[in-house]
């Protein structure tokens, strides 16, 4: 059924249901993981680049220190960044590996949603495992939605696995629950 799934694994709290649930189909289908975390500014708890704007190499403040001083800080902060997501994946390959299930893990810079996807054709995965965290309206449309392009843009099978929607969304949906179920 399965030889190769992908795990597109992220630094959320829910980034543990996304892998227990892979984990389990991989066991059950006797398939390779290949866990995969996109290094992204866009992802919650990414470094901040400097608020100084630059004109070719030359930040627009009038003392080049600070400027230089925030983008050192920037670059230590991307470094610590890049070592988190390395240990996150480390720590799900030997859980899975633990569990008998071959594993491999790669760590890629770039936009999440299309390196998913061109992972994904490049190692060959028959499917994608990929939390979904139920944004919708203007959260998705300002936010956009990684699960929603590989869905659309998947060179093979996608499970989504769907995560907690954010405690405001849950709040809203429990109080209209109760107002209407009553």
């Amino acid at each position: 059924m399965f030889n190769k799934i992908l795990v597109a694994i992220d630094r959320s709290p829910t980034n543990k249901t996304v892998f227990q649930e892979a984990l389990l189909l991989a066991k059950a289908t006797q398939a390779q993981l290949v866990l995969l975390h996109v290094l992204s500014g866009e992802e919650e708890g990414s470094p901040i680049m400097s608020l100084y704007p630059t004109v070719g190499d030359h930040y627009m403040h009038l003392d080049p220190k600070i400027g230089r001083m925030a983008q050192e800080m920037y670059h230590r902060q991307w470094k610590v960044f890049e070592a988190d997501g390395l240990e996150i994946l480390r720590s799900f390959a030997k859980k899975a590996i633990a569990a008998g299930v071959t594993t491999e893990f790669s760590q890629i810079t770039g936009h999440p949603s299309s390196t998913i996807c061109d992972l994904a054709k490049l190692c060959h995965a028959d499917a994608i495992v990929i939390g979904r965290r139920g944004y919708s309206g203007l959260k998705e449309i300002f936010l956009g939605s990684v699960s929603n392009y590989v869905v659309h843009h998947a060179p093979c099978s996608v499970l989504l696995v769907q995560t907690p929607i954010e405690q405001k969304q849950e709040s809203s949906l429990e109080n209209l629950e109760s107002t209407t179920c009553s």
